[in-house]
């Protein structure tokens, strides 16, 4: 057990990680983005902290972080928005969550939404040093259409799976993308 500090003097950070503690926990939050420090636990500090996401809108149902101003999504019902109609099935079945094909489906939607793109994304990305979970662009972002066919013995990428005219190869096309895909997950889409 860690001895609790009574004397002001001892509260004045002694060594290089107590130094790097209290630095943390006066970390400014402004522009934070594009300054992330993978060091600092973001989660533990309470100013950070919205607490869970229960609150429904009388309203409109959407849900909301408790501490969230009410009225924040609909402005107390001056904005009404049209009611969302339920997706055609398997689309319906796969975001439910309710069982383990779903599950997988809604945790790596993001890889089965890239096997069906039809352009590749352009752009000229800054690389910076250290660690970036994000990334920044100069200029434009631009989609890459290729041509219609692949070149001689390439292989069908983005808009050209669909001219395949055979929904077996397109299947092992889309599959062959990324290797995580299931198969009967393609397959329903």
């Amino acid at each position: 057990m860690r001895p609790t500090r009574t004397d002001p003097e001892e509260s004045i950070p002694s060594t290089s990680g107590q130094r790097r503690q209290n630095r943390r926990s006066n970390v400014s939050y402004e522009r934070l983005a594009f300054t992330y420090d993978p060091t600092i636990d973001y989660a533990g500090d309470q100013s950070v902290d919205f607490g869970p996401m229960d609150k429904i809108c009388q309203y409109c149902s959407a849900i909301r972080f408790r501490l969230k101003p009410i009225g924040l999504c609909c402005a107390n019902w001056k904005i009404k928005l049209p009611q969302l109609i339920t997706p055609p099935e398997p689309l319906n079945s796969l975001h439910s969550g309710q069982d383990p094909i779903s599950k997988h489906f809604l945790q790596n939607i993001q890889m089965y939404n890239s096997a069906f793109q039809m352009t590749s994304f352009g752009a000229n990305i800054i690389q910076e040093r250290g660690f970036n979970p994000t990334f920044k662009i100069q200029g434009q972002i631009h989609h890459r259409a290729g041509a219609l066919l692949p070149s001689v013995d390439g292989e069908y990428k983005f808009l050209q799976i669909y001219f395949l005219g055979n929904s077996e190869v397109e299947l092992n096309q889309r599959c062959a993308i990324n290797r995580a895909a299931k198969r009967e997950i393609i397959m329903q889409l």
